[in-house]
């Protein structure tokens, strides 16, 4: 394979359909940065080699140059840019998550309870081998982790040796917009702080003109909610949670099912309509959020190409041992510490329980027994108690296997 010449983003997981989002995502914002070298990594050969003629339809007009192997340790070598999206295990494993959770009447989610400590489990292994290889190819780059459970996998990266490993949602800041519809601002101009874990996060300040407006928000909403937070609810922390609030509060309706049965099926789906057509966005593209790509993904390789700071949203371990969510500055300099944001009063127990809840299922992940994984779940928000004796059984039953 021949090496670009280009500044290199390497897409590891890139054989997935739903690279599609990230390539738009690049094109629309292409004017904003210098063309790159993207290589695309990925197991599945054909689907590889699909999503990469897609790929390099969308960005030829941009300059870009898109390569793609199956080769991981070539595709790293020399890249200054990763983005780690694999789901190790693939959907199936995600089925096996997701079945756990709903054995033990719990919400089938893969980044929070029962189900993400159990994939965490799983992956170690081969997180492990990926981290190898990051460490012996491209130990400068800027790692920018996509891969579920959020947290747990960037903290195990950095652990493993990939220093420069920074977490990637966009929930954050798609929260912050639309709380500026809410009041009718731009969102562009809102002076914001948050703080929190991943998916268990809180914007603690929303400012215009001087002005916090958080309550502003509250009284506007009226019986509305955002994103099913209720306005008493935002008045009551004097924050705005992001929407996974709504499982940690227990203000959620009974489980039903998941997603993956879901997204395997889209999958094919998508695999079909770019082999039929790689001029063009596939049309079922539409039916997943992907906005993780535009809102936040893109907006840090323009940041890390460019010698004026931006603010903002990653997630990155911290001193006090776990990976912690909130705003930095982003330059062609790199990617600074979090900005110290202070919640409120009403916000703090959350949060200590939060971090309480990721150090224990850290240990659980690293040393993994009967005693971690109890404590694990003792201490997520999502499992109650009485859950705690049949989630732990399942997550060893599968382990055993």
């Amino acid at each position: 394979m021949s090496r670009p010449v280009e500044r290199q983003i390497t897409v590891v997981g890139g054989s997935t359909p739903f690279t599609a989002a990230l390539a738009d995502a690049l094109a629309e914002q292409a004017d904003a940065m210098p063309p790159h070298g993207l290589i695309l990594n990925g197991r599945h050969r054909r689907n590889l080699e699909t999503v990469g003629r897609y790929v390099r339809n969308r960005l030829l007009r941009s300059g870009w140059t898109v390569q793609w192997t199956s080769d991981t340790a070539a595709a790293l070598r020399g890249a200054h840019v990763v983005v780690h999206q694999p789901r190790y295990g693939g959907n199936a494993g995600r089925q096996q998550d997701e079945d756990l959770a709903l054995r033990c009447g719990l919400a089938p989610d893969e980044t929070l309870g029962p189900g993400a400590l159990q994939s965490a489990l799983r992956l170690r292994a081969e997180l492990d081998a990926t981290c190898r290889i990051i460490g012996a190819e491209c130990p400068g780059a800027w790692v920018l982790n996509l891969t579920n459970p959020l947290s747990i996998t960037t903290a195990r990266m950095v652990r493993s040796g990939v220093t420069r490993c920074i977490g990637v949602c966009e929930l954050p800041r798609v929260t912050m917009r639309k709380a500026a519809a809410v009041l009718g601002e731009e969102p562009e101009r809102a002076d914001w702080a948050y703080t929190g874990l991943n998916h268990r996060g809180f914007i603690v300040r929303l400012a215009w003109r001087g002005t916090d407006r958080i309550h502003d928000v509250a009284r506007q909403l009226g019986e509305d909610t955002l994103d099913g937070i209720r306005a008493g609810e935002i008045a009551g922390l004097g924050a705005i949670p992001t929407k996974y609030f709504r499982l940690l509060n227990g203000d959620c309706a009974a489980p039903t099912g998941g997603r993956a049965a879901f997204l395997e099926r889209l999958r094919q789906r998508l695999l079909d309509e770019l082999r039929r057509d790689p001029g063009h966005s596939p049309p079922s593209l539409g039916e997943r959020y992907l906005a993780w790509y535009p809102e936040a993904v893109v907006p840090l390789i323009r940041a890390l190409c460019s010698p004026e700071p931006a603010l903002l949203e990653v997630n990155r371990l911290t001193d006090r041992g776990i990976v912690e969510e909130g705003r930095a500055p982003v330059s062609a300099l790199g990617i600074g510490e979090l900005v110290p944001s202070e919640p409120p009063t009403a916000v703090r127990p959350w949060i200590d329980r939060f971090i309480r809840h990721e150090r224990c299922a850290l240990a659980a992940v690293e040393r993994p027994c009967r005693e971690s994984i109890v404590d694990a779940l003792h201490a997520d928000p999502l499992v109650p108690p009485t859950e705690v004796a049949d989630c732990a059984r399942l997550i060893l039953d599968g382990l055993d296997r």
